[in-house]
């Protein structure tokens, strides 16, 4: 029986083959989208499989309460909590800290930025990341290594015994390469550092200080047979006992908790502090967006199986005549339907298979997953698809076996929803508003990417060469560039603007004062102010010095002098303030604000001084003219100061532009766009071309009566067309709302326009109206005699 429900099913599907098309072509977009979903739930779910033992692994959280009573969970804990834990509970195997950090390294000839975690020598037994070659970071001034950053600093040499340096770490032995591994982890890092390195005495300090739960993480490996709870039972105890007698700046306390190794990931609950595993919101988004595109795709099928019920219906008419049970005809139906969404499933693996090199996918939906040779997963796609083809065919199924004969064949059908739009029309028009809305969001995001990259930042960026140094001397080759033909002046600094800075400090008006003010410190020499055109609005620049007094002197920019409460700019002139409570500088000059920073972010605080130990670019300012030919010279001036490392000077357009544009999540977000779109516009023209064939004959008619084409095609369109305009009525306003949602969360930011939703609704009729027209206008011009032979 079941057999011939498939074959009949088959035999429909290939009669209606464009009908059948779109409703393949729709179900494997939505599969697609959800197929990427269940892949990265998949992945969620894998994190941290690597490690030997996750099921006796916790990390210590800490829920501080502060003195507002509100309650904050960290995924970090106090740095002295894995020393007690190891010494005072004998249940406990194995404890870690994993403490992260960023800063540049260095090998003499080579300075690069690196992402670096100072851990315990516990960290190699409790987690899977194996050594290539060598051994463990385990004595003082040790550090091991990924493959990756190995090649960053020395190529294909071997880099085991080689010394790497950090301006807070000192020379740094490399003891071992770690094994490369595609699994996902929530812990990132470039190189592990040995705690044993630690020995100055601020981080002494802190490596005994209980208040101090925000800087590191804690890990514990319990011994085999222990209780799930015994680690959960002495926390309490020993947060209390720890804490007894400790004042805290701003909160009243802290209590600790143990979080399973197996549960970080997907994360269930919002950590500061949090490491780099996926949460629950993020795969739950993915999975709504893959239903919703599936749900499209289902309209479709509803849309255009409830579109043939008038010859459907006369079908199930003659089956019930003959003897057929409602059930067996719901079972045809929903046939159909599973068949349908099994060749979809086909299609979507081979979309899949095209989509997969993009870099947002790779990067954050399929990467390092392991499924195309899972059948496990492979279970879990067709169950899904079939459940899918059922869940489509149900409501048609149900709608057009429940007429009754003398009914159908007298032709009577007909469905109603309210006010007498159709179900059919209903589902056009959420398809069209769904695709709207997400077309507005999309160009909303499109815009404000390209204005980050393009807008004002209040400095000189045109014709601006940046030079990473990647560890070679800055005043060497600010020497040798300053010497070219069309370079008008080199300048030194820390980091670029428009980036997220160089990092804060914590600055005071006065050494014992209770103000302090949060400020990004910026390394600069006095060519950085011409170079990038920053206008000075009292004072003067710093002095063109390399003496440790000109260190002493600082620009800031105004919002600075407000911050600090100077007065006016001209009344800060020679002020004195501390960074950090130990170093005390004077302001030489004050600065227009300009937008040093992201756009994310309003203009904060800004001091600029002298440090050539931080420099780790060079601008260079080139003539109008020809400046590739200054580009081609500085390259090979690189080439002769640093002939094994790539050059990697880029012109600063270009460096906002990439920093901001973020091509490849865009990228992914228009095809999904396009999916949406595509599947609306082919359930539109199946829509048309069904109404077109079952009026042939009335526009035949028509004709004969003096009717002109236009007039056909206006006549055939108009209940169309106002499908899209009721679409275009609901979609706009959310769009709006949503976009100018998304947009708040930037300190600076386009605006949404009428011109912009104008845009949008435009294409989408442009779209909807060559879909309908085309088929409205083969109709209209059909011969009468040919549409009215057979009467």
């Amino acid at each position: 029986m079941f057999y011939s429900f498939f074959r009949i099913a088959w035999r429909n599907l290939w009669k209606n083959k464009l009908f059948s098309f779109i409703n393949v072509f729709g179900l494997a977009s939505g599969l697609l989208v959800c197929l990427l979903a269940m892949i990265g739930i998949k992945g969620a779910f894998d994190y941290d499989s690597i490690h030997p033992h996750p099921e006796r692994t916790y990390r210590i959280l800490t829920d501080v309460v502060t003195q507002d009573n509100d309650n904050r969970s960290f995924a970090t804990s106090p740095l002295p909590l894995a020393d007690e834990l190891k010494q005072k509970y004998p249940f406990v195997e194995e404890v870690t800290r994993v403490i992260r950090n960023n800063g540049d390294f260095s090998t003499g000839t080579k300075q690069l930025p690196v992402l670096y975690s100072v851990v315990d020598a516990g960290f190699f037994r409790i987690f899977g990341f194996r050594l290539e070659k060598g051994q463990p970071a385990v004595a003082p001034k040790t550090i091991v290594l990924t493959q990756e950053t190995a090649q960053r600093f020395f190529g294909s040499a071997n880099p085991i015994g080689k010394v790497l340096t950090h301006h807070d770490l000192g020379a740094l032995t490399v003891t071992g390469v770690l094994r490369e591994s595609t699994a996902k982890t929530h812990l990132h890092f470039d190189v592990l550092v040995s705690v044993a390195t630690l020995s100055g005495p601020a981080w002494q300090q802190a490596l005994a200080d209980w208040r101090n739960y925000s800087q590191g993480y804690t890990y514990v490996m319990v011994k085999p047979g222990m209780a799930t709870d015994a680690l959960a039972k002495v926390l309490p105890e020993l947060s209390n006992r720890a804490t007894n007698g400790l004042r805290f700046a701003s909160e009243k306390g802290y209590t600790l908790r143990s979080q399973p190794l197996t549960k970080l990931s997907p994360a269930r609950e919002e950590l500061m502090n949090a490491t780099y595993e996926p949460t629950i919101g993020k795969l739950e988004t993915e999975l709504g967006v893959g239903l919703l595109t599936l749900l499209l795709a289902a309209f479709n099928y509803i849309n255009l199986t409830l579109a043939r019920s008038l010859s459907r219906a006369r079908e199930v008419g003659i089956r019930k005549v003959a003897g057929a049970l409602r059930w067996q005809l719901m079972a045809q139906f929903m046939a159909e339907s599973v068949v349908l969404s099994l060749f979809g499933l086909s299609m979507a693996y081979g979309m899949l298979q095209l989509i997969k090199p993009m870099p947002f996918v790779q990067q954050w939906l399929i990467g390092g997953v392991e499924w195309e040779s899972n059948v496990g997963v492979w279970f879990i796609f067709v169950t899904f698809s079939v459940l899918t083809g059922l869940l489509a065919g149900l409501l048609p199924a149900k709608v057009l076996t429940q007429f009754q004969p003398a009914q159908v064949l007298r032709s009577q059908t007909g469905l109603r929803v309210f006010r007498g739009i159709t179900l059919r029309k209903s589902l056009i028009i959420a398809q069209f508003a769904i695709s709207l809305f997400a077309m507005i969001t999309l160009l909303s995001m499109a815009r404000q990417q390209h204005y980050m990259g393009h807008t004002d930042y209040g400095f000189d960026r045109s014709n601006v060469f940046v030079i990473p140094l990647n560890g070679v001397s800055a005043t060497r080759l600010q020497t040798e560039i300053n010497q070219l033909a069309g370079v008008e002046r080199v300048a030194a600094t820390s980091a670029l603007f428009g980036d997220h800075g160089d990092g804060w400090q914590t600055v005071r008006r006065d050494r014992s004062g209770g103000d302090s003010t949060q400020a990004h410190i910026f390394s600069m020499d006095a060519n950085l102010t011409s170079v990038m055109g920053l206008s000075m609005i009292a004072g003067h620049n710093l002095p063109a010095s390399a003496s440790d007094s000109a260190s002493r002197l600082v620009l800031i920019n105004e919002e600075a002098v407000r911050s600090f409460h100077l007065g006016n700019a001209g009344a800060a002139i020679g002020q004195t303030i501390w960074l950090n409570d130990s170093t005390d500088v004077q302001i030489a000059g004050v600065l227009n604000d300009f937008k040093f920073t992201t756009l994310v972010w309003k203009i904060s605080p800004l001091i600029m001084r002298y440090q050539p130990a931080t420099f780790r670019y060079l601008t260079v300012k080139v003539a109008s003219g020809n400046p590739e030919e200054v580009r081609s010279a500085i390259a090979r001036i690189w080439k002769r100061v640093q002939p094994y490392e790539p050059f990697a000077g880029i012109w600063y357009d270009t460096f906002l532009n990439d920093r901001h544009s973020h091509t490849d999540d865009l990228a992914f977000l228009a095809l999904l766009i396009g999916l949406a779109l595509s599947i609306a516009c082919l359930g539109l023209l199946g829509m048309v071309t069904y109404t077109m064939e079952l009026r042939t004959k009335e526009v035949a008619v028509r004709k004969v009566m003096g009717a002109r084409i236009d007039q056909v095609i206006w006549l055939l369109s108009w209940d169309f067309v106002k499908l899209l305009l009721i679409a275009g009525a609901i979609a706009i306003p959310l769009g709006y709302l949503a976009s100018s949602l998304f947009l708040t969360t930037f300190a600076y930011h386009i605006s949404v326009g009428a011109s912009m939703l104008g845009l949008c609704f435009g294409a989408l009729l442009l779209l909807g109206g060559l879909t309908i027209g085309f088929r409205t206008y083969r109709t209209a011009i059909t011969n009468p005699a040919d549409s009215l032979r057979t009467e």
